[in-house]
Order: C-alpha cells, then structure tokens, then sequence
C-alpha cells in the first residue's frame, strides 16, 4: 500500500507563501493601531488646545497675557500658556497670538509650543484714553474725508436731507380753474369707450 505525502519543495513553497501573507497582515495591522494612536494624540491635542484658549478668554487683566498660566489635563499632565495681544485701529479690537506648551505623559517634557493667532474683541483689555484716542481719531478721519460731523449729524452730501412736505390744498386754493381745465381737457382727450354694435336680424 502506497502512502502520499507532500514533498520538501512543497512544504518549502506553502512556507513562503504563508511567511508573505503573516508579513503582508502583519503590516497592515500594525498601520491601524499606528493610526488609532495617532488620531488619539491629534484629538487630545485639540481638546488641550481648546483648554488653553479658553483660560486665555479668561483672562480679565491686559497684563496678566504675558504672565499666562498653567493647566491641569486629563492623565495628570499639565500644559503652560501664555499670550499677547497688539492693539488694532479698531476700538476694543486686539490681534492676539497665543503659545501653549503641553506634556506629552505624565511628569514628562513638554512637547514644542503651539502657536495660533486671531482677533478678539475685548472691551476689558482696552484703556478708557486709549479708546477715547481711537474714537476722536476716527471721528476726525471722517470729517476729513466725507465731511461728516458725528456731534451735529451734518455736513455730508452722503445724508440726505427730508423732503418738503406738499400744501394739501393746492397752494392755498390758487389756480383752481387751471386745475379743472386742465382735467376737463384731461377728459375730453380719453378714448371713447367703444359700444357693441347691434345684431343684424
């Protein structure tokens, strides 16, 4: 009785392939959980961000920007931030840029500062003669170049100015008779209305 089995060459092939395949999936299982980490630190990241942002709106006084703070995040880390904002031409308007330092595991280095800019309007950041400045700078411009008075609300061809109300009566009851010749021509000049003509029987 013959027995059938497979030969070295066989056994050699069916290992290599099995060696492709276990390093193709190998590969791909490991780009997901790369992946997964990835995306997890990105979203971490944001929320330690937006934490960050949100002490920095916080903030009442000018010049504790500069000073900034630290924060406590999720898994006992801490991130420090601080900020400084330039004021604009605009009144209570300020450009402010923002840098945040945050740990990447607990006790550990903070990782390179973030840095974001924007324009915040901060009424609370702004000094009364600073935007007294603004305000009497602006009024001046537009004196200058629309001749515009903000105090009297003239002096600008781009206000117009009201109508001139009509006499109801006709300007005191003056060129009456006109009036009705004139509508009595009126009259005489409409089309006469044409009237159907008779069925012939």
């Amino acid at each position: 009785m013959n027995r059938r089995a497979f030969t070295l060459i066989e056994v050699l092939v069916s290992l290599a392939i099995f060696a492709l395949a276990a390093v193709g999936l190998g590969a791909a299982y490991s780009n997901v959980l790369l992946g997964r980490v990835a995306l997890k630190e990105h979203s971490v990241g944001l929320d330690d961000i937006a934490r960050a942002r949100a002490a920095m709106l916080e903030t009442i006084n000018f010049a504790n920007l500069e000073i900034g703070g630290d924060i406590y995040l999720p898994d006992e880390r801490m991130a420090r931030w601080k900020a400084s904002a330039l004021p604009t031409t605009v009144s209570d308007l300020f450009f402010v840029t923002l840098i945040v330092e945050i740990q990447t595991e607990r006790g550990g280095a903070f990782g390179p500062p973030h840095i974001e800019t924007q324009y915040l309007l901060r009424p609370t950041w702004s000094v009364e003669a600073d935007r007294k400045k603004l305000h009497d700078d602006a009024a001046a411009r537009l004196l200058k170049e629309r001749g515009y008075d903000e105090t009297t609300g003239g002096g600008t061809s781009y206000i117009s100015s009201p109508s001139k109300k009509k006499d109801a009566a006709g300007s005191g009851g003056k060129n009456t008779g006109n009036n009705n010749s004139n509508n009595a021509g009126a009259n005489n000049n409409k089309p006469k209305e044409n009237t159907p003509a008779k069925p012939v029987q």
